[in-house]
């Protein structure tokens, strides 16, 4: 087979995961149009996007969890890095746009069948996609210039598709339960370095205890500044690294 990246295998890797879960696909975007037509808040359809979509890129290699899966899925005729793009595209692009669709259509139906029962004339709202305060959205990284919440949104969804992909072929069984294991454990080594600068750079306890987790910009210290910006900078590179270190694990993959 010809090594070079092909972009006709990479359609009919595409073909090939629309083909074998068409149905379930279908399925499963009905229901979600269902729910948000019955409840389209804003925050809550975020926090659906981050759990349905960390639950997605979570199965991304789920057939190496069993040995058979995973070597027909070794040896579907198609490069390493070709499949790689297959599951980043599945993950990223494909899910959260059937997601922004998904989200748009219930929405709509939602608000006039609201209006229809209860002789109302609300409007369609869209401030999944307008709003502009990243703390209404409740943003955890708000570094991108103009404070846009929806960019600072699909900064954070990639951050966290591309941690469950490495997580889905990283480990072989439970990778979904482990990836969050992972994660958890990470934040708390992170806590732990946070509070020793913090006590270096505060000696008082009390100011220690007054100041949230994580609390690294402050309008008293450029020095806090700069590690908070350092942080999200560091969390935004995670991206290509996590797709480049996932890629380097399938490679090790054999049959």
């Amino acid at each position: 087979m010809n090594t070079t990246f092909s972009f006709n295998r990479l359609v009919l890797m595409l073909k090939r995961f629309f083909i074998e879960n068409r149905n379930k696909e279908i399925m499963s975007w009905g229901i979600l149009i269902l729910v948000f037509t019955l409840v389209h808040n804003s925050a809550n359809a975020k926090i659906l996007l981050y759990i349905m979509g960390f639950i997605f890129a979570a199965k991304q290699f789920k057939s190496f969890a069993y040995t058979p899966g995973g070597m027909h899925y070794l040896l579907i005729p198609s490069t390493h890095l070709e499949k790689l793009v297959t599951s980043i595209l599945l993950s990223t692009v494909y899910f959260f746009t059937m997601f922004i669709l998904t989200y748009s259509i219930g929405n709509v139906i939602g608000t006039n069948l609201y209006n229809l029962v209860f002789t109302q004339s609300t409007q369609v709202t869209w401030d999944f996609f307008n709003a502009t305060d990243i703390q209404k959205f409740g943003g955890s990284f708000d570094f991108l210039p103009g404070g846009n919440a929806f960019l600072e949104m699909i900064v954070n969804f990639l951050i966290i598709q591309s941690t469950f992909m490495l997580g889905s072929i990283y480990f072989k069984r439970g990778a979904l339960g482990k990836t969050m294991l992972s994660i958890l454990a990470f934040y708390f080594v992170i806590g732990l370095i946070e509070l020793f600068l913090l006590k270096v750079i505060f000696v008082d306890l009390t100011t220690l205890r007054g100041m949230n987790s994580f609390s690294f910009m402050t309008e008293s210290s450029s020095i806090l500044k700069i590690i908070g910006n350092g942080f999200k900078i560091f969390c935004y590179l995670l991206i290509p690294y996590f797709w480049t270190v996932t890629y380097f694990r399938l490679t090790e993959k054999q049959v």
